[in-house]
């Protein structure tokens, strides 16, 4: 069992200090009022499936299993679900791993950085390329673009 604890922010441009980029594919199999299921593809070598606890705030249960490629891969085949692409630049900074999800296809243009934390009062210094503070934003969780993405807004 995992409690995330996660900050997100809008940045304004990508650093240069990135360390790895991945390419990710997400599937969303459901999305009720209690949770999120979701298909993860990372630069279509690896597949984990999850369930996320669907609530506002910061902290959150998530649960996260690898599963073979090629069954994950026929999973997304037998349905239409809803998705996002994206690509994921890892950087450092201040001692912390910043996640900066770069959007591509109908939400080409946002950017979002997530930094997860210890606990919910642990106080970040945050880097100048952040623009502001959107953890409590519902329109932002990835499940919502995938439903009503960025070029709709």
């Amino acid at each position: 069992m995992n409690l995330e604890i996660e900050k997100k922010f809008l940045i304004k441009k990508l650093p240069k200090n990135i360390k790895k980029s991945i390419h990710i594919e997400q599937y969303y199999m459901l999305i009720d009022k209690y949770f999120v299921q979701r298909l993860r593809f990372f630069d279509d070598k690896k597949s984990i499936i999850s369930l996320k606890q669907n609530c506002s705030g910061m902290s959150r249960f998530e649960f996260e299993y690898e599963i073979p490629l090629p069954d994950a891969k026929k999973i997304t085949s037998l349905g239409k679900f809803p998705n996002i692409k994206k690509i994921r630049h890892i950087i450092m900074h201040k001692g912390l791993k910043w996640e900066i999800d770069e959007f591509l296809g109908d939400n080409k243009g946002l950017m979002i950085a997530e930094v997860e934390l210890d606990n919910e009062k642990q106080t970040i210094e945050l880097p100048k390329w952040v623009s502001s503070d959107v953890t409590n934003q519902n329109k932002y969780y990835n499940y919502n673009l995938a439903l009503n993405p960025y070029i709709l807004w």
